[in-house]
């Protein structure tokens, strides 16, 4: 164990890094260090690089400018319309993240064979709620129009969407009229899984 002193707060520590010796007490020490104009300067010249966007051609005076409407930029094929879309991943990293995980194995035949996340994922992507009464507050549910136990089977045209008013409603026998989701969306659904292209 080896002892320094902090040249920020004056205050006796222990050195040790698995990266090498620390000069500093802290995190909060280290950050409040003056910088010297040599530092400031570094900073300013990475920062004020300019360039142009790889979709549109347009120009930009600083990278970070740049990278922000890169991922924004309207001609970039990656790029679609809804909130989910500008998160940090494009659709081939999310394609490539969903093989990777494993969902890539199987190829989905209706929605039942994903997780209730992932369906509530994909119509809030379709920006779609209940089907019955267009409830889109929190997620909703997949209800067979036709019970298993009565023949019903698990393809899209015998699954709808409901909000949780509605699917208890539909259990007790008070709403009798569904649009399946293969009326309602068809195949749209996938694509906004990125388990497959």
């Amino acid at each position: 164990m080896t002892l320094s002193i902090c040249p920020r707060c004056n205050t006796e520590f222990d050195n040790y890094s698995k990266w090498g010796a620390k000069k500093y007490c802290s995190r909060s020490c280290a950050n409040s260090r003056e910088q010297t104009t040599t530092m400031r300067e570094s900073k300013r010249l990475k920062l004020s690089i300019a360039g142009n966007c790889k979709y549109c051609n347009e120009e930009f005076e600083s990278k970070s400018g740049l990278g922000y409407h890169q991922s924004k930029c309207l001609e970039n094929p990656n790029r679609s319309p809804g909130s989910f879309f500008d998160k940090k991943h494009t659709l081939e990293t999310k394609q490539k993240i969903g093989k990777n995980n494993g969902m890539g194995l199987k190829t989905p035949v209706s929605l039942l064979d994903v997780s209730k996340r992932t369906t509530s994922k994909i119509m809030k992507r379709l920006d779609i709620g209940c089907f019955n009464c267009e409830w889109k507050l929190t997620s909703c549910d997949v209800h067979h129009i036709i019970p298993v136990s009565k023949g019903g089977t698990d393809d899209n045209s015998n699954l709808t969407h409901l909000c949780p008013n509605c699917h208890r409603l539909a259990h007790e026998n008070k709403l009798t009229t569904f649009v399946s989701i293969k009326d309602r969306i068809g195949e749209e659904w996938r694509k906004h899984y990125f388990a497959h292209e």
